[in-house]
Parts: structure tokens; sequence; C-alpha cells
């Protein structure tokens, strides 16, 4: 394992998550250490004993990055949810952003807006932007690759969002990714969270940190979601993604005094409605696709996101993207 950072008047802590994620971790690194931000930020990379190699790919970047990567590295697997438990733990700054190591930062930028952002809004518990579909091998999802997270018109533009801001008429589509997001760590009591899942689980931290402060939204796609069935929520089988689901997002309803019950509802509703919509093509009990297109057209006509707007933000991120594999070699 590593040794905690003193924080060398670092404002931001980036933390990578990795476990056997060789064939992805050196864009999500590369992503990382390009940001080009007058703000100065560390890198604490957590690799749960991986056994592909991931950890020499992990060493070589903090032999070349000494100044600012910082390699923890398991000596034997802990799971998911307790490395990335220990690398929240880790932080001792002012910000801190994660990433899993096979997703990655697609904007340059990145750091450099959002921290600017938290910075003049005091109020603001977390700051998100809008996030890329990259659709791999996730036999699910492959319509949704090249699609952005976030398009309720709800949460459309750029600006400053309360808790009275997110109107439970629609259940998806303005909850950001986790990758997406710049946490103030002073809203964050670590040694006050009963279930770690609260805060771990990333629908469930969406609400932990709206119910101590607002969110500062950029509409502008600056990370990447790769969908590729290998982590452990991907891989599970729907009817168990549902459960979980259901199960974190009941306790954080009552952990955040019941103050977003009807948002939660219809998010839980929708999460539903989605999975076991795709359950059902995958099995055959839908043959054609366009069957439940229309029956999510007449539930959830009002999700219709801003075609114009989805097509500018894909075209940006892409650029920024065709420019990072540049940098790699890619």
């Amino acid at each position: 394992m590593g040794q905690k950072n003193d924080g060398n008047n670092c404002i931001c802590t980036v933390l990578m998550i990795a476990y056997n994620h060789r064939p992805y971790i050196r864009l999500a690194i590369e992503s990382v250490i390009s940001q080009r931000t007058k703000y100065k930020f560390k890198v604490h990379i957590f690799d749960d004993a991986s056994n592909d190699g991931t950890s020499d790919i992990v060493r070589e970047y903090a032999k070349h990055y000494p100044d600012l990567i910082i390699p923890f590295i398991a000596s034997e697997n802990r799971g998911a949810q307790q490395n990335i438990w220990e690398a929240y733990n880790s932080v001792d700054t002012k910000y801190c952003a994660m990433l899993e190591c096979d997703d990655y930062w697609c904007d340059q930028s990145k750091l450099q807006i959002q921290i600017q952002a938290m910075e003049k809004n005091p109020d603001c518990s977390f700051c998100a932007h809008n996030t890329l579909y990259q659709n791999e091998n996730d036999v699910y999802r492959t319509k949704e690759d090249g699609k952005v997270f976030v398009y309720n018109r709800n949460v459309r533009d750029t600006g400053k969002y309360g808790p009275g801001d997110f109107k439970p008429l629609y259940g998806a589509g303005w909850a950001n990714h986790s990758n997406s997001r710049l946490i103030r760590m002073s809203c964050v009591d670590l040694e006050g969270i009963t279930d770690k899942e609260d805060f771990l689980y990333d629908n469930a931290q969406f609400f932990y940190l709206l119910h101590r402060g607002k969110i500062y939204f950029i509409q502008r796609v600056m990370s990447v979601y790769v969908m590729n069935m290998s982590s452990t929520f991907t891989s599970q089988e729907v009817q168990k993604k549902i459960q979980g689901h259901f199960s974190r997002m009941l306790h954080i309803n009552e952990s955040t005094d019941y103050e977003f019950e009807r948002l939660i509802y219809r998010h839980m509703a929708s999460f539903a409605k989605y999975w076991l919509g795709l359950d059902d093509i995958e099995k055959g009990v839908i043959k054609d696709r366009s069957e439940l297109y229309y029956a999510f057209f007449r539930i959830w006509k009002g999700l219709r996101y801003d075609l114009l707007l989805n097509h500018k933000l894909r075209i940006q991120a892409r650029k920024n993207i065709r420019q990072l594999n540049k940098r790699i070699g890619g």
C-alpha cells in the first residue's frame, strides 16, 4: 500500500479505481494526467490486487510521475466497495473526483472548469457535467452507444440547481454519472455514514450530496462511461440489479429524511422499467424492438431530449477523444 500524501498545497485529489483494467487503464490515466489547470491536484490510484498486469501499469506511471501519482496497490483482493471506500478515506484535500479505470475523461479542461465553478459557488456540495456512453460489449445496451447521460430538460442547462429544481414528473435523465462529479469534501461525513452504500453507490451518492448542498451542473461532455460488462454491477443478472438498486435507494431515502421521496420512487420505477425492458429484448420476450420503443414513448415521452443539443455534445466529446487517443498512440 502507498503512504498517505501530506497534501503539498493540492486542492483536489483524483481517485482512480482499478481492478483487472489492463485494456483500459492507460487511457484512463492519460486522461487525468493531461488535465490543464492552474489548480494543483494529485492522483491516488487504488488497485485491488489485479492479476492481469494492471498493477504493473500503475507502478510504471507512478515511477514516471512521482510528484503526481501515488499508488495504493492491495496485496489481496478486498472487493470493489472496500477498495473505493479506502480511496475516499485517503482524501485530504478540499475537493475530490473519482474515476474507475475502465472509463476516462475526454476534456483536458475538466478539472479547471469544475474547480473554478465550485470556488465561485460555496453553497454547492458537488459539481457535475454530462457524460457520453461508449458501448463495447454490453449486449443489453447496444443502442446507448453515443448517447449522453443527462438528457432531462429540467436540468439541461449549465447552472446551479437545488433540491427543489429536480421535479419528480419524469423518472430519469437528470442524475449524472459518478465519473463526472467533483465533490466538496467538507460536505461529506465519512465517519458518520452508517451504511457505506449511501455514499459509494453512485445513484445514492447523488442524493447524499444533494441533501448537503446544491449541484453546479455543466452542460458539456467531459467524461466517457465505457459499458463493457466487466464491472460487478453490469455483470449481475437483471433481477439482482433491480433488487440491489431498490434496497440502496430505499435506504438513502431514509438517510436523507425522505426529502427526495417522490423523486427517488420515480427513479426506482424508471430503473426497473429500463432493465426489465432490456431483459425482455435479450430473452426474446419482445422480439420487435419497436414495440419497446413505442411503450417508452407513450410512458416517458417527456424524457425526450433536444436532439440538436445531443448532437453538438457528441461532436465536441469525440473531438477530444480523438486528441486523447493520439496522445497515447491509439
